[in-house]
């Protein structure tokens, strides 16, 4: 949801909460209203792309696709994905003839799998981002009126390692950057905690692990909140369970992206849900077809960014759907999405690069961390022609600073042409084979 619940405009924020009571009704739904609702959403985004965005019109020209016959849902098969390297190399071909009347941002994407992109937001998009957001959040017991405690990388928003801050005109936030976490600043940050008790919890789940750790002899003192909101990395059943022990309360699991283009949230009674009134879904298997197994990759339609639509995006993310789907929004059991492994210092501390991937050096197209010893790391690149050599020394300072990495750690680059996999085929951004 970003670091601050209200907007500076007064208006955006006006805008979000009439959103946010639209999306407590639409959570309601019935399948017929909701499937009728998404057909008219794709209506309307395909029949704008094709109008207003280059690389649409190309396409929809090059497929025969007539937009103003286009029914929605049992058409979209027709459109080819999208991939991040497509988006990557050509975005500017995505990019609406009006996105100067959308008020757009540009967000940088987490890098989870190496490879950063630049998205123009428009307004509408980031409204309806907000509002969907929230509604998670209030499942997880948030509200406006209750102080929050959030644990995730801040290096970019706040200069000190900890803190407190007004995350609205009725609450305080207690942050800890979980990028630069050591014992002292999480001994600190548990006094901030047992002095503004907090009752929501949000950020980066295997943060927590390491927070309790640190903190194990004064946890005592530190109340239980009424939820503790997770996101950025995949959430197994082992950090579930070790983190809701740790501080005696429920962790809710949440999957949003940075192209706010799909959503995943958990509801009270634990199941996790498509969040199907905010994007349309598809599970697709390795030859881009519908899974017949329940399992497969996530492919996002975003219904509301008509800056830079994305149709049929390709998230590099798995997912396995319930067997059996009563409701409306399709279940998720489980979502196989940053199987990370973390980056070991020889201080003890660790790096989960939960946060994104480093550097956005030009000409990068995908990177991986590999750590074979306690003081070194080899960072992999696949690269194209624009990569040049004298980036090498940009990217290690950054990450060095950043990350608060020492000249005791010796950082090694090496040009490759495909990254190391694990089993399920995913290419994970770190590979320790440190013994542990």
């Amino acid at each position: 949801m970003g670091n601050k619940l209200f907007h500076e405009n007064p208006l955006f924020t006006l805008k979000w909460m009439s959103r946010y009571a639209a999306y407590t009704r639409s959570a309601r739904w019935s399948k017929s209203k909701l499937h009728a609702f998404q057909d008219n959403k794709l209506r309307k985004i395909i029949q704008y792309a094709g109008k207003h965005v280059p690389y649409y019109r190309e396409l929809f020209s090059q497929i025969g696709l007539d937009t103003k016959s286009f029914r929605g849902r049992d058409d979209l098969h027709k459109i080819p994905l999208l991939d991040k390297e497509t988006l990557r190399t050509r975005p500017e071909e995505f990019i609406s003839d009006e996105a100067g009347k959308l008020n757009c941002r540009t967000e940088k994407t987490s890098g989870s799998t190496g490879t950063p992109l630049e998205i123009l937001l428009d307004e509408e998009s980031r409204i309806n981002k907000m509002a969907a957001s929230w509604r998670a959040h209030v499942w997880a017991g948030d509200s406006f009126f209750v102080n929050k405690f959030m644990i995730k990388g801040l290096s970019g928003t706040y200069k000190q390692d900890y803190g407190v801050v007004r995350d609205s005109f009725f609450r305080k936030c207690v942050f800890l950057n979980s990028s630069r976490m050591t014992k002292e600043t999480c001994l600190a940050a548990a006094e901030l905690l047992r002095r503004y008790q907090p009752v929501f919890y949000e950020g980066y789940s295997r943060s927590f692990i390491d927070f309790l750790q640190f903190i194990k002899d004064k946890k005592h003192s530190i109340i239980s909140p009424r939820g503790i909101f997770c996101y950025g990395e995949t959430l197994s059943q082992q950090t579930r369970s070790f983190v809701e022990n740790g501080f005696t309360a429920k962790v809710y699991d949440f999957y949003a992206n940075a192209e706010n283009s799909a959503m995943i949230c958990q509801l009270p009674s634990g199941r996790k849900l498509f969040t199907e009134d905010y994007f349309y879904p598809e599970v697709l298997d390795g030859k881009g077809h519908p899974s017949e197994t329940n399992y497969g990759e996530l492919v996002s339609t975003s219904f509301y960014n008509y800056a830079m639509p994305l149709i049929r995006y390709r998230t590099r993310d798995n997912v396995r759907l319930a067997d059996k789907q009563d409701c409306s929004f399709r279940e998720v059991l489980e979502i196989e999405g940053r199987m990370d492994d973390y980056l070991l210092l020889p201080n003890g501390r660790k790096i989960y690069f939960a946060d994104g991937a480093l550097g956005y050096a030009k000409g990068i197209i995908a990177a991986q961390y590999i750590q074979h010893d306690i003081d070194e790391i080899t960072i992999n690149l696949v690269v194209d022609s624009h990569f040049l050599p004298e980036y090498y020394n940009d990217i290690e300072s950054n990450l060095r600073r950043i990350k608060n990495i020492s000249e005791d750690v010796d950082i090694k680059f090496a040009i490759v042409d495909k990254l190391e996999k694990s089993k399920s085929g995913k290419a994970p951004l770190i590979i320790s084979k440190l013994k542990k």
